[in-house]
């Protein structure tokens, strides 16, 4: 009997034939819900490869033994041999019939499209039409005029007044400072004593921000993290929500940093919750929709003495996509990356339940991602027993051979427990895995002695 997936599957199939499947994007890992078709996939990455049988894969990684931090690192500006290198493999893969697929638009890929668009299928839109839409401030402004609830931002510039007018609101309680463009919580900081607010201005300094904000620290809240992809008459497919890990210490070195994400702790969250969470996902994707936006989005939402704010929207794939893609094949639906590709295929959204019910069949999983927490780059040496016995799934740890860049992913561990508590950080499961992990590795500090991981339980 067919299943809503492969009855899905079937239908975008009927429209790419045999054509290549090639993902570009941060990571090749992301690249594995591709493999359910059964065409040929090719990923062309900066990093953390797939290592997956079905996929011909070239990373910036292998090329130059170097892992880049995918949430800061520019291709654009980067004129490496390993970035010259992939964008020659991209233009050449294209010299057959295929199916291009960004994790986001890049000039890059624009590029080797036109050289090859008429036999290719770009399914994401141009880099520069995609480009508005990583700007928070235009997109909460209009969704808040809309009438959806949103952080309570103020807007500055960065000068004098703006620096006393942050530091005297920190001093009297903590706040959150934002740029209106980052990835991954990058362009986020929390501020809470004098000592974080000269550094978090001084990284403004750096960031040469035109518009920054800040707002009060919301203490407990829940992050949590929805996948949908929209389509152009406006319509949204809901995919898998989760909540994330933000801010640990351990796994990331930005104190809002996203770390990972846990899809089973959802089944907690109060219903009328949920059911105004998926109105607020509809809404944004409408929103999006109505400004030329088609494909796979995120946003992220904040829950706070049962209240939910709408933190920011992500145009783009997501860091726990191919995690959420994973759920929804465990439930034989339709994943993200079917109906992204469905929605630039010009075919309708498959059917659709309520986030609600949804949320009460999806499996317990989760993942926690540790990160590069030096201020340098570093190397990773696996102590072979303890690392080859670890009781839990663990991918994308790089070779001895490859240095990670400050803030670049180290390695993913997938487990089927609950690892948060509901404010984002650890729970005893979570910090004992985080132990166990981070026993069987040596971080080797560049040019310093090796050092081991700080426990998170002292």
């Amino acid at each position: 009997m067919p299943t809503e997936r492969t009855t899905y599957r079937k239908r975008i199939y009927g429209k790419i034939k045999d054509r290549k499947i090639v993902w570009v994007g941060s990571r090749g890992c992301d690249a594995i819900p591709l493999t359910d078709f059964k065409n040929p996939v090719v990923s062309i990455c900066y990093g953390s490869p797939s290592q997956h049988e079905a996929i011909t894969e070239y990373t910036y990684e292998s090329m130059m033994h170097h892992r880049v931090n995918p949430y800061t690192f520019d291709a654009a500006s980067d004129n490496s041999e390993g970035v010259k290198e992939l964008r020659r493999i991209l233009i050449k893969e294209l010299e057959e019939p295929c199916c291009l697929i960004p994790y986001k638009p890049m000039a890059f890929i624009d590029t080797a499209y036109f050289l090859h668009h008429k036999h290719t299928k770009l399914l994401g839109l141009f880099s520069e039409f995609q480009h508005p839409f990583n700007h928070k401030t235009w997109i909460e402004t209009a969704l808040h005029d809309s009438g959806i609830r949103t952080i309570p931002w103020k807007y500055l510039e960065i000068n004098e007044a703006s620096k006393q007018e942050i530091f005297r609101a920190a001093m009297e309680d903590p706040i959150m400072l934002r740029v209106h463009a980052a990835s991954a919580a990058s362009g986020l900081v929390r501020i809470d004593s004098k000592e974080s607010f000269e550094a978090a201005w001084e990284w403004l300094v750096e960031k040469a921000a035109p518009l920054i904000a800040y707002s009060p620290y919301f203490s407990g809240a829940s992050s949590l993290s929805a996948s949908a992809t929209v389509f152009s008459d406006g319509r949204v497919s809901l995919h898998p929500l989760s909540l994330q890990c933000i801010g640990v210490p351990e796994l990331t070195p930005v104190n809002s940093g996203y770390s990972g994400n846990d899809f089973g702790i959802i089944h907690d969250l109060p219903v009328h919750i949920i059911n105004q969470l998926e109105a607020m996902i509809r809404d944004v994707g409408h929103w999006l929709a109505s400004k030329g936006f088609i494909g796979a989005f995120g946003i992220d939402a904040l829950m706070h003495e049962e209240q939910l704010y709408f933190i920011e929207a992500n145009p783009r794939f997501l860091g726990s996509s191919k995690m959420c893609a994973c759920v929804d094949q465990q439930l034989e639906r339709p994943d993200v990356y079917m109906t992204h590709m469905a929605a630039f295929l010009e075919l309708p959204p498959p059917p659709q339940i309520p986030l609600r019910e949804l949320t009460t069949q999806q499996p317990q999983i989760g993942q926690m991602i540790f990160h590069n927490t030096y201020p340098h780059t570093v190397t990773i040496q696996k102590n072979k027993a303890q690392y080859s016995n670890l009781p839990f799934g663990v991918t994308q740890t790089p070779d001895s051979s490859v240095s990670v860049a400050p803030g670049g992913p180290i390695s993913t561990l997938d487990w089927n427990e609950p690892l948060l508590q509901p404010n984002g950080t650890l729970n005893e499961t979570g910090q004992f895995i985080a132990n166990t992990f981070l026993e069987s590795i040596a971080i080797y500090p560049q040019g310093l002695s090796p050092t081991r991981p700080k426990r998170i339980i002292k």
